[in-house]
């Protein structure tokens, strides 16, 4: 019969990240600046990266609200009417 250790006996439990950072500070100056440059890095690859600008469609307004076209006639006429009121620009000019 083996009288070794047994494999939870030697498994090391994670480092917690004071234990980590206390790790790091004993490194030398250029390897700290490394590992600084290597987290980065991979943190810079594991990020999502948004979608870019010209891919995203904007909805117009009017496209938002096609499954209710009485909203927009009334929306419309409301539009309308203020301009009038207010001696804006009428849309015929």
């Amino acid at each position: 019969m083996h009288r070794g250790r047994r494999y939870d006996d030697v498994c090391m439990a994670a480092p917690t990240l004071d234990e980590l950072l206390a790790a790091i500070r004993r490194l030398p100056l250029d390897e700290r600046l490394r590992l600084i440059e290597q987290a980065t890095h991979e943190v810079a690859e594991d990020t999502p990266k948004p979608a870019p600008v010209g891919d995203a469609r904007a909805a117009s307004l009017l496209g938002l609200m096609a499954d209710e076209p009485d909203l927009v006639d009334q929306m419309c006429s409301i539009v309308y009417q203020a301009r009038r009121t207010a001696r804006m620009r009428t849309v015929d000019e």
